[in-house]
């Protein structure tokens, strides 16, 4: 009797270990083909649009004399992403509404209208176009020496700071600090947005002055960057760089402000209806200028911005970029490599300005369905700081000699 018991016994526990075995096989074919659609949809090569609104403007003021500057470029960006076998993936910007001065213009840049690049594991950038090679070592080292840790968390608020020293650049300080917000944003269409701000400390920047040795240009960047729920999705972005001097016994101003604006294949703005409008203060504060300067004596910006302040609005562009991508996968990389491509011909004279007087608020609010009603524009100029507000820590330099400016 004992032995027929756990004969039965066994039988029982025969029949639950197939059955065991197979829900598991089940269980793990179901998992296989959930894993294998992901993986099939992150290997799809994907193509994205975007429109860019780049705006530059100078003023110089002293006594009862005034000058004004001010150039403005919108180009249309496509924006084709591959997977590589590696886990990489090849990004491939083009854009065919760069409007040069002259054929020797465009000619100075053989395929300015196009980018070439890839990006690793963690964001890691490589085999970028040379004219931007400078961004690529700048958006790998802020990766590598960036500190304070993004919370996972979305409504909260953090400190981050980047290590500038390892570029080893006279006029440049030693690090950036960014104060980084994250709030959630609804929409109608779209389901729920990621809307990410970094707001820089205020840093000097040496620089030559006109009238011989050097002087100190004080700076700010600030940006917001509105990702989607899809990966890869950057919906919105508004990036506002300042720098504001005294030199040669003027009162002088230089603003680059870029935005962006997710577009369908036909360049019409995505549907972004039903914005929530904790949207409208969140990018209020990088204090886009609801005005373009008027210019009644125009003028070419000194060499000061062409050179040291150029290199600075974009290295600070790309930290401020990788501050608000933190635990985000999408690769705003993209945005401020475009950016700084049609930036850089804007300081080289090479584009004819568009027609177009509005500024970037203008722009975002008038293109962009669900930004209509925001006044996302700022009230009032960023104004000139005093020396003794910048922090004793943004005036120690990487060299104290009076070498020129190293590229």
């Amino acid at each position: 009797m004992r032995n027929t018991a756990v004969t039965k016994d066994t039988v029982f526990l025969q029949h639950d270990f197939r059955l065991f075995l197979l829900l598991a096989v089940i269980i793990s074919l179901l998992a296989g083909q959930i894993v294998y659609a992901q993986q099939g949809k992150l290997s799809e090569q994907r193509t994205d649009y975007f429109k860019l609104i780049s705006t530059v403007e100078y003023t110089a003021h002293r006594g009862s004399e005034s000058r004004q500057y001010r150039h403005q470029a919108e180009p249309w960006f496509i924006v084709t992403t591959i997977p590589q076998a590696d886990g990489q993936r090849h990004y491939h910007l083009i854009t065919s509404d760069l409007r040069f001065q002259n054929e020797q213009s465009q000619q100075k840049y053989e395929n300015a209208d196009e980018i070439n690049y890839e990006l690793k594991e963690k964001r890691f950038m490589t085999g970028v176009d040379a004219d931007l090679s400078a961004l690529q070592k700048m958006n790998n080292e802020c990766i590598r020496t960036i500190r304070g840790e993004a919370p996972k968390e979305v409504g909260k608020t953090w400190t981050c700071r980047f290590n500038l020293g390892i570029l080893n650049h006279n006029s440049l300080p030693n690090e950036l600090k960014f104060t980084v917000t994250s709030i959630k944003v609804p929409t109608d269409k779209l389901g729920e947005l990621v809307a990410v701000r970094a707001i820089s400390d205020p840093f000097l920047v040496k620089a030559a002055a006109q009238a011989g040795g050097y002087g100190f240009v004080k700076c700010r960047i600030a940006c917001v960057y509105l990702f989607g729920p899809r990966e890869e999705d950057v919906y919105v972005s508004a990036m506002v760089f300042l720098a504001d001097t005294k030199m040669d016994d003027m009162t002088q101003q230089y603003r680059y402000e870029f935005g962006t604006y997710k577009t369908d294949a036909n360049a019409g703005a995505i549907d972004m209806n039903g914005l929530g409008l904790d949207l409208e203060g969140f990018v209020k504060k990088i204090q886009l200028t609801p005005q373009p300067v008027e210019v009644k004596n125009p003028c070419c910006p000194p060499f000061w911005v062409q050179s040291e302040i150029a290199n600075a609005a974009q290295l600070a562009s790309a930290c401020a970029a990788v501050a608000c991508e933190q635990n985000m996968v999408n690769p705003v990389s993209n945005i401020y490599l475009a950016a700084a491509r049609v930036y850089h011909l804007q300081q080289e004279y090479l584009l004819v300005p568009t027609p177009s007087e509005r500024r970037v608020c203008q722009g975002l609010k008038g293109d962009v369905r669900g930004i209509h009603s925001m006044n996302i524009c700022g009230e009032r100029e960023f104004p000139l700081w005093p020396l003794a507000a910048i922090p004793l820590a943004f005036t120690t330099y990487h060299h104290h000699d009076k070498s020129p400016y190293k590229p």
